[in-house]
Order: structure tokens, then C-alpha cells, then sequence
């Protein structure tokens, strides 16, 4: 029973004494770790497209007019309204058959001046609408209505005038007209030019809330009329439309 702790004793004694060999070569040691590079932050590049600015702008002026003919529309039918008060008072206010001939006439001519200026305005088409419906009212007897229809024609007429007398020096400039005047006004402080463009010279200059009146644009520019009748030239991105029924 003592041989039993001997024979574990030598081969312990074996496994101390054994040693590792003067020759072999030293363990080694794990990598380092290499360091990730850092990723750059991403760049946002912003590519204009000018076939889509321009497209911005065109849909822009085509958003001036159709408010421009809504906001006509509505004062057309103010007027309609007004003229049929006027009828309930005809038995009180009647006008004579010389007085609406003599509008008429007067009418007339000036749609027949606006007519001759070879020029095309959409006050054209209006005046003629007003002195057709001032016609009918005269052949109904109902001549308070024609003097009233015959002046409304007039004042278009006149407008149309005026309007082409003030773009009469600018020539050149391929214009589109707006089919009716279109009420705007600025949204800040704007310089208004001779034409269209930023190196022309300063009309005037106008603070924000200014009301104008836009007639025809090119490109980027408007050509507007001040309330004291002058014209000038006002970038489209200085201006907003009036709002249907708005002051």
C-alpha cells in the first residue's frame, strides 16, 4: 500500500524539473489593432436646373392671372348685383334715350382708338363685352342701364389706352400679357426699373404693402403701373397677387 504515493511522487517530480528549451522562440505577441479610418461627413451639393426655374416662374405668373380673372369675376358679379338695385330704381332714376346714345357713342370711339393702336389688350375684350350688354340694354328701353354699361365700357377702354401708352418705350422685350390686369403687391422693400432686368435704372423705389398693377412679364420681370400711373419693372420674386375678395 506505500508503493502507491511513490509512483505519483516521480512523475511530479519529473513535470517540476522539466524546463523549457534554451532555443525556442519567444511566443508571438497578437496584432494590434488597426484603427478604422473616420468616415468623411457626406457633402450636399445643390444643382440649380434652369429649364426648372424657369418653370417655377411660368407657373407663377400663370398663378397671378387666374387669381387676377377670379378676383374679375367676382367684381363682375358685384356690379350685377349693383345694376339690378339700379333696375329696382329705374321708376325714380330714369335716364333718357339721347343721354344712352350719347355714352354709347362715346364708348364706342374709345374701343375704336384702343382698336387702332395694332396692339393687343385684354381691356379690349372687355370694353366690348360691356358696350355689347350697354346695346341690348338700349334696344330693351332700359336706357339707365345702357348709360351705365356704355361708362363701364369706356373706363376699360381708356384703361387699355393708358396701359399701352406706358410700355410705348419698351421695345425689344418679348413680353407676355397677363389676359387681364393683375392687382399684386410687394412683399418688402423693392426697387422698380425701366426694364426688365437688374442693371436698369431705378424708377422708384417702394417700402412693402405697395399696390401695383401687372399688365405683361418677361421672364423674371413684371411690368406693372404705379397707382400715379407710372410704369416700371419689378422682379417677380418682390411681389404676391391680391387674393380674391381681398382689399
Amino acid at each position: 500500500m506505500r508503493v502507491t504515493p511513490l509512483l505519483l511522487a516521480v512523475p511530479l517530480a519529473a513535470c517540476a524539473g522539466r524546463q523549457a528549451p534554451p532555443n525556442a522562440p519567444a511566443p508571438t505577441p497578437a496584432p494590434a489593432a488597426v484603427p478604422s479610418p473616420a468616415r468623411a461627413a457626406p457633402e450636399t451639393v445643390t444643382v440649380r436646373d434652369p429649364d426648372a426655374q424657369r418653370e417655377v416662374v411660368r407657373l407663377r405668373m400663370a398663378l397671378f392671372e387666374r387669381s387676377a380673372q377670379l378676383a374679375e369675376s367676382q367684381q363682375r358679379l358685384e356690379e350685377a348685383t349693383t345694376e339690378v338695385v339700379r333696375a329696382m330704381a329705374r321708376s325714380r332714376t330714369l335716364a333718357t334715350r339721347a343721354e344712352a346714345a350719347s355714352a354709347m357713342a362715346e364708348a364706342e370711339i374709345t374701343l375704336q382708338q384702343l382698336r387702332g393702336s395694332g396692339q393687343q389688350a385684354p381691356e379690349a375684350r372687355l370694353a366690348e363685352q360691356a358696350l355689347q350688354s350697354a346695346s341690348t340694354a338700349f334696344d330693351a328701353e332700359n336706357y339707365g342701364g345702357a348709360v351705365y354699361l356704355a361708362t363701364q365700357a369706356k373706363r376699360a377702354a381708356t384703361a387699355g389706352r393708358g396701359r399701352l401708352a406706358e410700355s410705348a418705350g419698351v421695345a425689344g422685350t418679348s413680353e407676355v400679357a397677363f389676359a387681364v390686369p393683375v392687382p399684386l403687391t410687394t412683399t418688402g422693400r423693392a426697387n422698380l426699373r425701366a426694364a426688365p432686368g437688374g442693371g436698369a435704372d431705378v424708377v422708384a423705389t417702394v417700402p412693402a404693402g405697395t399696390p401695383l398693377t401687372g399688365y405683361a412679364y418677361a421672364q423674371d420681370w413684371i411690368r406693372v403701373t404705379m397707382a400715379d400711373g407710372r410704369g416700371a419693372w419689378v422682379h417677380h420674386a418682390l411681389v404676391r397677387g391680391m387674393e380674391a375678395g381681398g382689399p
